[in-house]
């Protein structure tokens, strides 16, 4: 009766290993437990809720009913654990609309048993949570940023108004304070110098993401003033977000980390290149996703999706029936003899019922640019070029519908193709030339991760 109560990976568990038990009737047992207890205990090191995980009170009677309810529980507990460290606390899906990314495959119960029965148990629990670098850097972030936070965190800087570095300013002084809760260089300086606090500043936003010209305005003050302990939940939610991925990358693969607005080509584990790029505007966020680029489309046309044909086309169409010409556009499935639509009576057609599928022809003013590098998914998303390159000098890009417009495409398309940036520029150029649609297909696929990175640790801490 028990058992048939128990969650599926617990019943599982004792299946495996013909309901004997594994925490009762063994003489280590509560050596085992104790040790169990203190990793659970340290489960806030991950950005994990400690009260989540509490070990049942052992009991003291022998085999019966009391004895395998703890048993059960005791199990639960600790499998719990092991999925939340492992594959995240929830699924993306949870969280997110617009995710997509390959179920995280782990078999809690088989590998606890697996560990049970080799007496690796400590190892075990220890290396569950991802092997990736970059999480065990947030590991030590988060400690850092929690211990600050129970300190009493940092002052605020009062006020919101650009703050002078000249010593006119009567809030410099708690501007260098707070600056020197993150920046060890600037806290070494007994008397910092005007140049030293700009420095500081520079360095504090280049660390936040924001433009680091060194002046102390608005938008500088209100990062400062953000507390440590949202800091140290930021950095928690990254830690999530790293569970929901694979133990392990491709040995190449691209990621585009959104908030940051960049996109590196990896391989080996070591980035071959970085760029700028534009990512989706808040109403139309690029997704969370992972996909393969199988295909780099030189010339490409631009299928204009549905939607943001009936946003952004439409209202143009039912001023101006030669919208479509002057924008190289062309109605796929319209009036025979009519590529433009300038017969459509546009002014009839209700966006929620927008029946056309309009295409832009490759040219020198295509959305797409000169390559776009296909990548299937259901968002319909991809890595791109641009004719507007001065979209890249602005601090903020979040200004596409979901795409990526990449600064570096014709190096990072040669580095799909050939794994090096510029083998593949002369065929790249040549078919470019043309002007013609031309689909070059990569014999090995290369993984694509859309994903957002809202804390980042470098190697140096």
């Amino acid at each position: 009766m028990l058992m048939a109560q128990a969650q599926p990976d617990v019943l599982a568990f004792y299946q495996q290993r013909d309901f004997k038990p594994a925490w009762t009737g063994g003489k280590d047992d509560a050596r085992t437990i104790a040790d169990i207890r203190a990793t659970l205990g340290k489960a806030y090191e991950h950005g994990l809720r400690n009260a989540d995980y509490v070990l049942p009170n052992p009991t003291n009677s022998g085999p019966g009913a009391e004895a395998a309810r703890y048993e059960i529980a005791l199990t639960t507990v600790v499998l719990r654990y092991a999925r939340d460290v492992r594959t995240g606390r929830f699924k993306p899906t949870d969280i997110y609309s617009d995710v997509l990314l390959p179920t995280v495959s782990f078999d809690a119960a088989w590998y606890l048993n697996q560990a049970i029965d080799s007496g690796s148990l400590a190892t075990y629990l220890a290396e569950l949570s991802p092997s990736h670098p970059e999480y065990g850097r947030l590991v030590k972030a988060l400690a850092h940023y929690r211990t600050m936070a129970e300190e009493g965190g940092w002052p605020l800087v009062p006020g919101n108004a650009e703050i002078r570095l000249d010593r006119n300013d009567e809030r410099l002084e708690a501007l260098v304070t707070r600056l020197t809760f993150e920046d060890a260089v600037l806290d070494g300086k007994a008397k910092p110098t005007r140049n030293d606090i700009r420095d500081a500043v520079k360095r504090f936003q280049a660390r936040n993401g924001l433009d680091d010209d060194g002046r102390a305005g608005p938008e500088t003050i209100a990062a400062l003033n953000v507390p440590a302990a949202v800091r140290g939940a930021q950095i928690a939610a990254n830690m999530e977000r790293w569970r929901w991925l694979p133990s392990q990358f491709e040995s190449r693969y691209i990621v585009v980390n959104v908030p940051d607005q960049s996109v590196q080509y990896m391989h080996d584990g070591k980035s071959m290149l970085k760029s700028k790029v534009v990512v989706g505007r808040k109403t139309s966020a690029s997704p969370i996703i992972r996909t393969e680029i199988k295909t780099v489309v030189v010339n490409p046309p631009w299928n204009i999706p549905g939607d943001i044909a009936a946003r952004d086309l439409l209202p143009h169409l039912k001023r101006n029936a030669n919208y479509l010409a002057r924008r190289n556009m062309v109605v796929m499935d319209g009036p025979p003899g009519d590529p433009r639509g300038r017969t459509i009576k546009w002014r009839n057609i209700k966006p929620e019922e927008f029946p056309y599928a309009i295409r832009q022809l490759p040219g020198p003013t295509t959305a797409l640019g000169a390559i776009m590098l296909d990548s299937p998914n259901d968002f319909d998303v991809y890595l791109h070029d641009t004719p507007n390159k001065k979209l890249f000098d602005l601090t903020s890009r979040e200004i596409s519908n979901g795409c990526i417009r990449v600064e570096q495409i014709f190096p990072l398309a040669s580095l799909v193709m050939t794994g090096d940036m510029d083998d593949g520029m002369a065929e790249l150029n040549k078919v470019r030339r043309t002007r013609q649609t031309q689909r070059l297909p990569l014999d090995n696929p290369v993984a694509v991760y859309f994903l957002y990175w809202t804390a980042m640790v470098d190697e140096d801490g």
